[in-house]
């Protein structure tokens, strides 16, 4: 098969379902692109794989005229080489789009893969641009498409109310697709979205995050997350500042970058924090060797002011696969994964003396936080392993139709 995946964040844990994916079909991508992340992290990865070749990213542009421009000169092109596409995108650009500036952009986008006879079109995070994407594509080449929703994708900002405008697209769907029965029973209630919604776990390789180390450094926290509110991370700090005050040794490790970082900084200065250290943006295999060396995993998730929020975050996924107890907040349908006391720990959002007590918990029971660490690893290999739901994902494709 030849599966395109439109998609505006692609995301490790994404480009690892599109690995496992690609053993078996062509698999093309077509993505926002971070200079940065791409370098750093997403170029790499798609090289290994022969993956690079078949990646491509949205079009930008200095200006409208320029981009106008483009525009003319390519439906012309395409209106010679490929009429039935060209005439199928001007006939659904004016009626889709109320904003024909919005149209153009996405015609643009999708232009490319006229010829390349994709047999499936799939959004494995669809927010409301990517939806028209899609749609407007699939529309186009008269091929099915697929939507799976995450977190971003409808709760963050405005998203939500702007994918109530496009329920008719939604239903015209295929499938649809979510993460977790939390995410399930939201859809259906908020957009009234009858049709099968099929639970796709977001999901990692266990074989890949298989711990080497279990003599783990003592007393140590680690937590690998972007610096955003709705990481929770104000109160892993705090908790830090409450053990201290106990008096228990500790060590806290913060892998990631994000806009809140002077914020941190700034808190732990103000309480004169110790032991509190920040590492920058890692490659996967070094996240990998870090966690095999800490004696418990925080991720302490809040719904963030603007209603951004953790869906199961594949970091706790990762730690729980590396046999590391993990501490996470006890919200948003967390339970489908973390099994409170047997293969992690559930604490109420936004307190921090509950996070100090998990953590000084584990410190004092080394034997629970192993047996914690194992369940943990039992858990991820049955029910959030990515050969098993990459499975799931390709028996979808393969049957759907329009």
């Amino acid at each position: 098969m030849k599966i395109l995946y439109i998609c505006d964040k692609l995301i490790t844990f994404i480009l690892n379902e599109i690995i496992d994916l690609h053993n078996n079909n062509d698999i093309f991508i077509l993505s926002e692109h971070s200079e940065k992340a791409y370098e750093v992290i997403n170029k790499p990865i798609l090289i290994k794989n022969g993956l690079d070749r078949n990646y491509h990213k949205f079009i930008s542009f200095k200006n409208r005229k320029e981009k106008y421009f483009h525009f003319i000169t390519k439906i012309l092109y395409d209106f010679v080489v490929h009429p039935i596409c060209a005439c199928r995108a001007v006939i659904n650009i004016l009626k889709y789009y109320p904003n024909l500036n919005y149209g153009i952009s996405d015609y643009l986008d999708v232009r490319y893969f006229f010829d390349a006879e994709i047999d499936v079109i799939h959004s494995p995070f669809s927010t409301p641009s990517i939806i028209d994407k899609a749609f407007l594509l699939s529309k186009i080449l008269n091929v099915p498409f697929t939507l799976s929703f995450r977190a971003h994708d409808i709760y963050e900002g405005d998203n939500s109310l702007k994918t109530q405008k496009r329920i008719k697209k939604i239903r015209e769907a295929s499938q649809i697709m979510t993460i977790s029965d939390y995410n399930k029973k939201y859809l259906e209630k908020a957009f009234h979205i009858n049709k099968n919604i099929e639970i796709i776990h977001s999901s990692i390789d266990p074989d890949f995050f298989k711990p080497t180390n279990l003599t783990r450094s003592p007393k140590s926290i680690v937590t690998v997350c972007r610096l955003h509110e709705q990481k929770g991370l104000i109160y892993l700090i705090n908790a830090c500042n409450i053990l201290n005050k106990r008096n228990i040794d500790y060590t806290c490790t913060i892998i990631g970058e994000g806009s809140e970082k002077q914020k941190y900084d700034k808190l732990i200065e103000d309480l004169q924090i110790p032991n509190i250290i920040f590492i920058n943006n890692l490659p996967y295999n070094e996240v990998k060797n870090h966690l095999n060396n800490y004696t418990v995993f925080v991720l302490p998730c809040i719904i963030a002011s603007d209603g951004k929020r953790d869906i199961l975050a594949n970091s706790l996924k990762e730690a729980m696969s590396m046999e590391i107890p993990v501490i996470t907040s006890n919200i948003c349908g967390i339970e489908e994964l973390v099994d409170d006391g047997i293969n992690g720990f559930l604490v109420p959002p936004q307190n921090a003396q509950a996070i100090a007590d998990a953590i000084e918990k584990i410190f004092n029971n080394p034997d629970l936080g192993r047996k914690i660490g194992k369940e943990g690893r039992k858990k991820i290999k049955k029910e959030f392993n990515i050969k098993i739901e990459a499975g799931k994902i390709e028996k979808i494709f393969k049957e759907v139709k329009l």
